[in-house]
């Protein structure tokens, strides 16, 4: 009888056997993979605390998702502490409200269910806030403050804060509130500015400021935690503020970094003798949640950094034929926007309203709120509505129901697309926001960039409105309305969000109408129309600068981390 062959049929039966095991191995390791991976996505996650700072025996809220729609098993701790089941005030997949137990100190905030444990939250027990000595205001060269005339206050409310040397006028002193993402630090070093949220000028926060008292409004993104007054003496110490009263929650998360560049340049120069030219060229805005914005390089040295968002240059003794370049670069801190808005919570501000009210109800160069056509499409559109967070709502399905958002279409003045029934982003921005003004709820367009996965940067506009007690709340009307940009990968899949929420992937570069003035009598201005900023003034020449051409850059992506 013949041996069996080596390539025979025996040897083909264990190789069979072996890529069957080899199989059932690898599609095991497959589905141990995607159940690991599913199991990471149900995980619940921590988005919010509110407050960060409390007191034990207080109530707190931790916003965020995958808590599961019961208790059930599903616990809280806080700093390595369980409150017992009767702690718990309401669970719901998104949302916790629990008393802390009494014996809480500060520490981290954890949920814990079948799926998992979240990542921590830092909670802090307002007792174990730092306290300012008594009796030492006097010795202080900077400023001190001394009392605030309410311990609590809704986003938007008027709050007088006494002390000393805060400044015969403010100048560049600013209050710095704790902020909504980031909230309760109580005496953060310069490092730590971005823990803090500004009142500003774009929303009229500052009221009024002398030496002893400044009176201003909570400002947008505002959190409870410290208060301060910065000078360019230094820095009070903080003093706990209770923000609450809203009706809702607004939270700033998933932070993206950009580093962004953009120039202009000047060619084809005739002069003929003593000239200058003057650049108003605009930084990224600063806002809630747009952050920590700061000058990486600039080719020259302005001679204004920062005027109402514009960095103004001034170049002198322009020469025939030699090309000029006027560039900038800087880097600023992007965080996605969520907003929960309980509408029936929902009010018109006490009087004296902000002053902010009067103005971003107002018509601008911009803005036609005051177009009797679109006036009178509001007012059917509202019908007897008077809730604004509700007019906001029904002015936004009726632009979708009668504008079609067409890339291509741009009209001269956002009137004439509403007659068309189509309109470019700029046009959508502007007609919302003039449809809000005249319904009278605060607004105010905004200008960018949206910046794709590959830092591709598209140009957009996008609005903004205001309610009292919330803050400002983002709309993008283009983005809701299901419209595709060719080479724009939608960062939220249902765009019906896109109404009170917004992604992280774009930058700001003017919110509102910026109104600037010539610098010098008689200079010859230029605008540039449908730029990426909403200014109106972009170049001033004067003297014996008889012609040059310009050349304004789009924005390059430098680097995202």
């Amino acid at each position: 009888m013949s041996k069996p062959s080596p390539n025979g049929p025996g040897r083909v039966r264990s190789g069979r056997l072996v890529s069957l095991a080899l199989a059932a191995v690898l599609t095991a390791g497959a589905v141990i993979t995607l159940s690991l991976w599913l199991r990471e996505r149900s995980r619940p996650v921590i988005v919010a605390l509110d407050p960060s700072i409390g007191e034990p025996g207080g109530l707190v809220r931790i916003v965020g998702r995958n808590f599961g729609s019961e208790r059930g098993e599903s616990r809280v701790e806080i700093a390595g502490v369980s409150p017992t089941a009767s702690s718990y005030l309401f669970w719901s997949d998104k949302l916790v409200e629990l008393r802390v137990p009494v014996t809480v100190s500060s520490g981290l905030v954890y949920v814990q269910t079948r799926s998992g444990r979240s990542r921590p939250r830092l909670f802090m027990n307002r007792d174990r806030l730092p306290l300012r000595p008594q009796g030492v205001l006097a010795s202080k060269s900077g400023p001190a403050i001394e009392g605030l005339s309410a311990a609590q206050g809704a986003v938007g409310s008027l709050l007088t804060i006494s002390g000393l040397n805060f400044g015969a006028n403010r100048g560049a002193g600013r209050v710095e509130f704790a902020w909504t993402g980031d909230a309760g630090f109580s005496n953060p070093g310069p490092e730590q500015v971005s823990a803090f949220a500004r009142a500003d000028e774009l929303s009229l926060d500052y009221e009024s400021w002398t030496d002893k008292e400044i009176r201003v409004r909570v400002p947008d993104g505002a959190a409870t935690g410290g208060v301060r007054v910065v000078t360019d003496r230094g820095a009070s110490d903080a003093v706990f503020f209770r923000v609450e009263g809203g009706p809702g929650t607004k939270v700033f998360h998933d932070r993206k970094t950009y580093a962004v560049s953009y120039f202009v340049s000047l060619t084809k120069v005739r002069a003929s003798g003593e000239n200058e030219l003057y650049l108003w060229i605009p930084r990224p805005a600063e806002s809630a949640s747009q952050r920590g914005v700061r000058v990486l390089s600039q080719s020259h040295v302005p001679l204004v950094p920062d005027y109402r968002g514009v960095a103004i240059y001034r170049l002198r003794d322009l020469r025939s034929d030699v090309p000029v370049t006027v560039s900038q670069s800087y880097i600023a801190q992007v965080y996605a926007v969520s907003t929960d808005i309980r509408a029936d919570s929902v009010r018109q501000p006490p009087e004296p309203a902000p002053a902010l009210y009067a103005r971003y109800t107002a018509p601008d160069s911009r803005v036609p709120s005051a177009d009797p056509t679109l006036a009178a499409a509001a007012r059917k559109a509202i019908g007897r509505e008077r809730n604004p967070h509700r007019i906001a709502e029904a002015l936004y399905s009726m632009l979708l129901k009668e504008v079609k958002y067409t890339a291509d279409h741009v009209h001269e003045a956002p009137l004439d697309a509403w007659n068309d029934k189509t309109a470019d982003a700029y046009s959508m921005a502007m007609l919302y926001c003039a449809l809000l003004r005249a319904g009278g709820v605060p607004a105010l367009p905004v200008s960018g960039f949206l910046i794709g996965n590959d830092r591709r940067v598209y140009r957009h506009f996008w609005t903004e409105y205001y309610l009292y007690g919330l803050g400002w709340v983002p709309v993008d009307p283009v983005l809701g309305s299901g419209a595709q940009i060719p080479g724009f990968d939608t960062p939220i899949e249902d765009r019906a969000k896109y109404f009170g929420n917004l992604d992280n992937r774009r930058l700001a570069i003017s919110r509102g109408t910026v109104e600037l003035a010539p610098m010098t009598p008689g200079g010859r201005t230029a605008v540039k129309e449908r730029q990426f900023a909403l200014q109106d003034l972009y170049e001033e020449a004067s003297g014996k600068l008889e012609a040059y051409s310009s050349f304004w850059s789009d924005l390059e992506v430098t680097g995202v981390y």
